[in-house]
């Protein structure tokens, strides 16, 4: 674990929310947010609000941008983007794969990251230009395999029940020409899988920065790739993200780019 950066002050949070989310498990209430199907728990807002406080307590001068709560305006281009439980879904329905995501922003570019995997116990860090951790140990993306072999990680956003059909255009291209497809349910996680060597791709359209924008510098640093709609790395308005293990990088991004729906391509804001 780096000591030596900011994020590492608000490590015993993130372990003290991670444990509040477990003890949970057994006795926790669901709502449902805009769409029927995008859960939010009790868990999620207590470990959203111990993480909270923390930022708080030892940077207070800092935004905070999270998940379930109004955005704290930044006073100094410094924020928090928080998500204190990726994947609500797999938690609500006893599902072991779940995440806390932590980043700081330097005027809107995430510079730390946590991923904490809360039921595998696994810490996943990443600092601009300084590495990508896994659990202390340097992490490097060394798998290679070809676009016909690859095992691709996605997700469907919630407005899947009104523009479901916009999304199988791209979903069949890469069921079709690559080695198969996932769907685990913690985006966060699917990244970070890409940097530690087991998925070899992740694809998903309008997903949120809090679940990837972190996740995304971890793979950055690990020597992956990672590019929104534009090509570029992503930002917090990007509404698609392609990310590698570089082996099958450009032939990734093509399939992806060139099996976009139209009527997909026009709601890209």
């Amino acid at each position: 674990m780096n000591t030596s950066f900011d994020i590492y002050e608000l490590n015993n949070a993130v372990l003290e929310a991670a444990q509040t989310i477990k003890d949970m498990r057994d006795d926790f209430t669901i709502d449902s947010k805009d769409a029927v199907v995008d859960l939010v728990t009790n868990a999620d807002l207590k470990a959203e609000e111990i993480l909270i406080e923390a930022i708080t307590k030892y940077f207070p001068e800092d935004g905070v941008i999270s998940e379930e709560s109004d955005e704290v305006i930044s006073s100094n281009g410094r924020s928090w983007l928080i998500d204190p439980l990726d994947g609500t879904v797999n938690y609500a329905n006893n599902i072991p794969q779940v995440a806390i995501t932590l980043t700081l922003l330097i005027n809107k570019v995430p510079v730390q990251t946590y991923v904490y995997d809360i039921f595998q116990d696994d810490l996943y860090e990443g600092y601009v230009d300084k590495g990508a951790y896994k659990n202390s140990q340097k992490l490097h993306v060394t798998k290679e395999t070809s676009l016909q072999k690859a095992i691709v990680a996605t997700g469907f956003p919630y407005d899947r029940l009104e523009f479901g059909e916009q999304y199988l255009q791209t979903f069949l291209s890469i069921l079709k020409m690559t080695g198969g497809v996932r769907r685990f349910g913690s985006a966060a996680l699917d990244v970070c899988w890409v940097a530690d060597n087991k998925f070899d791709a992740y694809y998903e359209f309008f997903i949120k920065p809090w679940d990837t924008l972190g996740a995304s510098l971890i793979l950055k640093e690990a020597g992956g790739l990672v590019v929104d709609e534009h090509e570029a790395f992503p930002t917090l308005s990007s509404n698609l993200i392609i990310a590698t293990n570089r082996s099958i990088h450009d032939d990734f991004k093509s399939l992806v780019l060139k099996n976009i729906d139209s009527d997909l391509k026009e709601r890209f804001s």
